[in-house]
């Protein structure tokens, strides 16, 4: 298993996060957990191989979950074991599955104490029952508030029931670097071969696939070149003779990491003009959130979404998030073509289930069972 205990760079510097390994899960449980414990409980732990975790996470609905925990006793005996499971155990380091931030907290918790770490103030208030003693303020929250911002904007809902509100809700994404560089992408597929664009920034090489992109260019530049406007004779596409390969480059990032991370700051909350927004749509699959800009609420949109096409105004109001949040998710979700209006007469034959505590825990189980973490036969590392 590969190292991955790179903390992001937006996480609050407060305390070390926790080193928890997952030896006996596949790559697809860790891509799973890495997204939760990113989103989930905001990095507060991380992902890294065996020989360097604090607490060792055991999966007992599957295999043979007792071998697994004499091994694990045996190879590691001074870690805390986290035991994961539908069913309560006598363990005081237990979570139920799926997993939820308030029971990874309390587990979190538990570790750092036992092992004598500085208790974590953000894990202790999440497993803590509210008090209403006013507190200092929440630092942390601000800034996430300003990073989700700048993924999403700040714009108030629409009226659903005003369409001519809607106007502000869209943009035209071939007016900025979002349109030209999907074009890009759209002759690459098509062509079979790499296409250069070439403009301001210099000029990048644009594969067809998920291959790799060189873009020598940070995020807060490129960020703000999102919102310039760009008018076709400002930038310039050309097929490239032979592709070339830039895996190796320094600052190489996945083509489609790149126009997801440019849709996000491009659109600012709102969707390409011409989205219905009282129509359903419909998202293919579920996108590799895991490789691209974590975005609020992503997994529970996805969950509800997946196989029931839904109107976007619907899904926001079913989930109880900002318009912003869903429109952002489709945006993204479109700039990679894997959402877009419903157009199929099946496409709108069995609607969403309607949203309670319990039916969006067994989507969100049902998207956990499509990553690993379901009753799916793992493989031991």
């Amino acid at each position: 298993m590969e190292s991955i205990d790179d903390t992001p760079a937006d996480a609050p510097a407060l305390l070390d996060p926790v080193k928890i390994a997952a030896p006996w899960m596949d790559e697809r449980a860790h891509a799973m957990l890495r997204e939760f414990f990113r989103v989930g409980v905001k990095s507060r732990c991380v992902l890294v191989e065996p020989e360097r975790a604090q607490a060792i996470l055991i999966d007992l609905d599957r295999g043979d979950a007792t071998r697994r925990l004499q091994d694990a006793h045996q190879r590691w005996p001074n870690v805390p074991i986290i035991e994961l499971s539908v069913n309560h155990t006598n363990e005081a380091l237990f979570v139920r599955k799926p997993i939820r931030a308030k029971g990874m907290a309390r587990a979190l918790l538990s570790v750092r104490r036992r092992l004598r770490l500085s208790d974590d103030p953000v894990a202790e208030s999440v497993s803590a029952p509210a008090s209403g003693a006013a507190g200092t303020p929440d630092t942390t929250a601000g800034a996430e508030d300003d990073s989700a911002s700048l993924l999403m904007g700040s714009a108030h809902d629409v009226d659903a029931t005003d369409p001519e509100s809607w106007t502000r809700a869209w943009y035209a994404p071939q007016d900025f670097l979002q349109g030209h560089l999907q074009m890009a992408a759209a002759q690459a597929d098509t062509g079979g071969r790499a296409v250069s664009i070439s403009g301001v920034w210099g000029t990048w090489i644009i594969p067809p696939g998920n291959g790799a992109v060189h873009v020598n260019m940070a995020d807060r530049p490129l960020r703000s070149l999102c919102v310039v406007s760009m008018r076709a004779k400002e930038v310039r596409l050309a097929p490239v003779a032979a592709d070339v390969d830039i895996t190796c480059a320094p600052d190489f990032i996945s083509r489609d990491a790149l126009l997801w991370k440019v849709a996000l700051w491009t659109a600012r909350g709102r969707v390409p003009l011409g989205t219905p927004l009282d129509q359903p749509v419909y998202l293919k699959h579920w996108p590799d959130l895991n490789a691209l800009t974590p975005l609020p609420q992503a997994l529970r949109m996805a969950a509800l979404w997946l196989n029931h096409p839904l109107p976007l105004l619907d899904m926001a109001e079913r989930l109880s998030v900002p318009q912003r949040n869903v429109f952002s998710f489709y945006t993204a979700c479109a700039a990679l073509g894997l959402a877009g209006p419903a157009r199929r007469a099946a496409d709108t034959l069995i609607d969403a289930p309607e949203l309670t505590p319990s039916t969006m825990q067994s989507l969100i189980a049902r998207l956990t069972g499509r990553l690993g973490l379901g009753p799916v036969a793992e493989s031991a590392t």
